[in-house]
């Protein structure tokens, strides 16, 4: 009988411990949990979520320590969320399109030129 576990069975206290006594167990553990979390509803998602944590993966190896992960982690992060395109931007021009159906197009239009003002000082 295995007494091996998932990753995600394991506090974080215990994951330190585990990195420490063998990384090797570590590595293999955290690429199976990667693999599980790629797993989508259909295969062309199964497939984004893959190349997109294949990239993130790209991205960490340029780190020269965890501390150089956590930020190139932080930028993914804010780029995504803040970023030109990223889900606020989404958000903003989903309202907008919700104002503009309920006849509120003039407020965005002013809102608009009141950020377009801001970003140009």
């Amino acid at each position: 009988m295995s007494t091996r576990r998932e990753f995600t069975s394991y506090t974080p206290g215990e994951l330190r411990e585990l990195y420490k006594r063998d990384p090797a167990l570590f590595d293999e553990l955290a690429d199976e949990a990667v693999k599980k979390a790629c797993v989508a509803s259909t295969p062309e998602k199964s497939l984004q979520l893959q190349r997109m944590q294949w990239s993130i993966g790209m991205q960490l190896r340029k780190a020269s320590s965890n501390v150089g992960r956590m930020h190139i982690m932080e930028n993914i992060f804010y780029s995504e969320v803040y970023g030109e395109n990223g889900q606020l931007e989404k958000l903003v021009q989903t309202c907008n399109s919700l104002m503009r159906t309920l006849g509120r197009k003039d407020r965005i239009e002013r809102k608009e030129e009141e950020t377009a003002k801001l970003r140009n000082i």
